[in-house]
């Protein structure tokens, strides 16, 4: 106790603080205040600190000063350090005891802020002193103005205008980013790529920082987020890092090059889904966001989809010195514990293979460059970069063109496409849906192993898409779906010889009167005896040395063909749609001015009106007569495409399609899959489901990703017969859960997807435009859990919602683009 009490007494007595008086009452100083305030006057911190430490001990002992006394003091000290070009004998020692200047802005109106200006003028470039100059004499110039709040565009015109005068126009252009990122209403994405270790995170917080730019993250959160919901099981080449080269599949590349760039290029087209996500989630929250990471791959319009309102802009991060490059990741290792240097380093020739193909990628798109080799240049640069390729002062960012090369092969995957699988509420259903309403413990059991989502189908939001175009949308690569073709597909689909070109339609048998009126579009969807009525249509004779063929589809569909030469696609369709408000045939007529259209009308009018005659005289009709049913007296034409403007399949896809619609035989072909079908697998409700998971079931032993197609949902849905729509979903489910337990060693973690290619409404009969349901599970036989899957638990699940061709990235499945080449004759 006395030993503290010694201790006591042989401790200093604290002094007083020196209280500072005002007008609005005495307040203790405070050296932190006083720094506070030399920032905003623009000093740098070294300077504000030196300066209020010197000012508090120049008054120590004092027991009061006076806020004018102490203003002079501060500017003394100023002087004495800075020169009296620093001098403001009228700047404030703090907000309150003078009047700042008022700054009306969209936000609101507030204090002039001379630190906001420094850190806009210190991203374009303006060394420090250069910039508080400046902004001593903006200060200056505020203090002028009569008005009682300046507009916060005068403001930013000023120091345009003393930057062109002082330092040019690139500085001035500079500085005009900040302002125009912080004023756009419209969103702006800014994307960072760089092979690990080029700096890319510390670039973008800094970028970030000086743009005033609130949302930043990278393609490795996004990665991370997506295994959350995707397990190993599901998309291994998520669970690894990106320079491994881990890709799925038996494919085994023998080059470890190609293999770690395989690898990559897989692993970055499934995040791309994500980083895509991410961009829509900014774009609706109408927020600016940068996003960096390994992932980032030019070209970056890829992320953007098309006719989205945004400004897009993007830089490859590089080290050109492999020697530096390599030096980065132990002084990394010291700032991010987490991040050892041995992991990167083992993997570093992994690591700069990665880095000299982005520079190739970015070579062939004319992607710009940054050599990241000083923090300061680097960003100097990419400021730089933006203020020109953003519309800071007139035009917008251009896009870039083409994609990544195709990525490698998937692992084991059964993919079911449930055509018209979506559908309306229904009051037969007791107000359910018929996938709501259906017994589905199989599709249940997938539900709570896996993740669910939506997939938009159509070529663009609010469209009602076709089968063909849903079925590109799912299989094919983005932008596949762009433009329709169905009679394309049905005649590929069907295996016919298609010469070069030949121009196809896709036909209805329908009933139509004398006078044009529709009465049904598919001829009560005849079938029986639709082969016999059309066997003489196979090969006519029309004028000008064309021929004109005719082949019975799926039903009431037919295949329409013209062979000759000088032929056009450029024809407009006959077939209104059953969402036409008039059922009647259209016009029969060109969509351009060509001779080749002209000549191609002629000839399919000629080549329809035979086809009315001959089956207005067929026994078929008149029995169909006798039975009360729809008469096929008329061919309705849609969709025409000319052969040589279509690519066929060339086999770019490992995999095969199960299925029994031409149309999606068709699409299958030419997305580059496989084929298989009977006579069994009739695309229609009495199709024979076992043969098609059986076939499937084989095709698995031998491919790493099947399909399977099936066609009688939508067919009950247009016929407008809900309780069928829903007994055939509990057909189905129970077909694949025959599947799968009688198949333990094939369907033990198989990835299972299920989709459609568009939904069907019972209530209408027509196709919906809305996104369909999406499922993406791992079999587990050992699991009793089960969760909804419908429409809408679909429309809330963690996958969220898919444009067309990202399914195919997300699964890491090879992308192939077919060219405008002749079609060969299908096999």
């Amino acid at each position: 106790m006395c030993r503290y009490a010694a201790c006591m007494a042989r401790k200093p007595k604290r002094k007083k603080p020196t209280l500072v008086v005002s007008r609005h009452g005495r307040y203790r100083f405070q050296t932190g205040m006083v720094t506070a305030s030399l920032l905003r006057r623009g000093l740098r911190m070294a300077d504000a600190m030196e300066i209020a430490r010197a000012v508090r001990d120049s008054i120590a002992g004092k027991s009061e000063i006076s806020t004018d006394k102490l203003s002079l003091r501060i500017e003394n000290h100023i002087e004495r350090r800075l020169g009296s070009a620093f001098v403001d004998p009228a700047a404030p020692l703090q907000e309150g005891d003078e009047a700042l200047p008022m700054i009306e802005t969209a936000r609101g109106t507030f204090p002039f802020s001379k630190g906001i200006v420094l850190r806009a003028l210190d991203a374009a470039g303006l060394d420090s002193d250069d910039a508080i100059r400046l902004v001593v004499e903006l200060d200056r110039w505020v203090r002028t103005q009569s008005e009682a709040a300046l507009d916060e565009d005068d403001i930013h015109d000023e120091v345009i205008r003393l930057l062109g005068l002082a330092h040019g126009a690139d500085v001035a252009r500079r500085y005009q980013l900040t302002g125009w990122v912080r004023h756009s209403d419209t969103p702006i994405i800014l994307l960072i790529g760089g092979a690990t270790g080029t700096g890319k995170s510390t670039l973008t917080m800094e970028l970030a920082y000086r743009l005033g730019v609130l949302w930043v993250t990278s393609t490795d959160m996004i990665r991370e987020t997506m295994r959350t919901v995707l397990s190993s099981e599901l998309v291994p080449g998520l669970h690894d890092h990106s320079f491994r080269g881990m890709v799925l599949g038996g494919q085994v590349l023998s080059d470890p090059r190609e293999r770690v760039l395989a690898g990559f290029r897989q692993q970055a087209a499934q995040v791309a889904v994500g980083v895509r996500a991410v961009i829509k989630r900014a774009i609706r929250e109408n927020a600016h966001i940068i996003i960096e990471g390994t992932h980032i791959a030019p070209p970056f319009r890829r992320y953007l989809d098309e006719g989205v309102e945004a400004h897009l802009a993007g830089f490859i991060l590089a080290i050109p010195d492999e020697v530096k490059h390599r030096k980065r990741f132990p002084k990394r290792a010291l700032k991010q514990m987490q991040r050892s240097a041995g992991t990167y380093l083992d993997a570093f020739q992994s690591v700069r293979w990665i880095h000299d193909d982005l520079l190739r990628l970015a070579e062939e798109t004319e992607t710009i460059v940054l050599p990241n080799m000083k923090l300061d240049r680097t960003l100097l640069g990419a400021v730089d970069f933006l203020s020109r390729e953003l519309p800071v002062e007139e035009g917008v960012a251009a896009g870039l063109p083409s994609e990544m090369a195709p990525s490698g092969p998937d692992i084991p995957t059964l993919f079911l496409i449930i055509d018209g699988l979506a559908d309306d509420p229904n009051e037969a259903l007791g107000g359910k849906t018929p996938l709501q309403a259906a017994h589905t413990p199989h599709l249940r059991q997938l539900a709570a192993a896996g993740g669910q989502g939506q997939i938009f189908t159509g070529r663009q939001e609010g469209e009602i898409p076709s089968t063909d175009e849903g079925m590109l949308a799912l299989l094919g690569a983005p932008g596949d779906n762009n433009s329709s073709a169905r009679g394309f597909f049905e005649a590929l689909g069907q295996g016919l010889p298609i010469p070069p070109g030949a121009v196809m339609f896709r036909g209805n048998l329908a009933t139509v009167e004398s006078d044009g009126a529709i009465v049904d579009r598919r001829a009560g969807r005849i079938r029986d005896g639709v082969e016999d009525l059309l066997a003489d249509l196979k090969d006519v004779e029309l004028a000008g040395g064309i021929t004109g063929k005719v082949v019975a589809g799926l039903e009431h569909r037919v295949i329409v063909m013209l062979q000759g030469a000088g032929l056009s696609a450029a024809v407009a369709d006959t077939d209104p749609g059953s969402a036409a408000a008039v059922q009647r045939v259209l016009p029969l007529e060109s969509l351009d001015e060509s001779p080749e259209a002209a000549r191609t009308v002629e000839a399919l009018r000629q080549l329809l009106k035979k086809a009315s005659k001959h089956m207005a005289k067929h026994s078929l009709n008149a029995i169909r007569l006798d039975q009360g049913l729809p008469q096929a007296t008329a061919i309705l034409t849609r969709g025409a495409a000319r052969a040589d403007h279509r690519g066929a399949g060339s086999g770019g896809r490992r995999g095969a399609m199960v299925a029994g619609c031409p149309a999606a035989l068709g699409v299958a072909r030419y997305v580059g899959l496989q084929t298989a079908s009977s006579i069994a697998m009739t695309g229609s409700l009495d199709t024979d489901l076992d043969a098609k998971f059986d076939t499937a079931a084989d095709l698995l032993e031998e491919q790493d990703f099947v399909v399977i197609h099936i066609k009688g949902t939508d067919v009950a849905a247009h016929d407008r017969r809900p309780l069928e729509k829903r007994d055939f979903l509990s057909a189905i489910d129970a077909a694949l859960g025959r599947f799968l337990k009688g198949r333990p060693d094939l369907s033990r973690g198989l990835r299972i997807v299920v989709a459609a290619d568009h939904g069907t409404s019972s209530i209408t009969g027509d196709h919906l435009a809305d996104p369909v349901p999406l499922l993406l599970g791992t079999w587990q036989d050992d699991s009793d859990d089960e969760e909804d899957f419908d429409e809408e638990s679909a429309a809330h699940g963690a996958l969220g919602l898919l444009r067309g061709g990202e399914l195919t990235e997300l699964l890491g499945l090879g992308r192939r683009y077919p060219g405008p080449t002749n079609l060969p004759t299908p096999s």
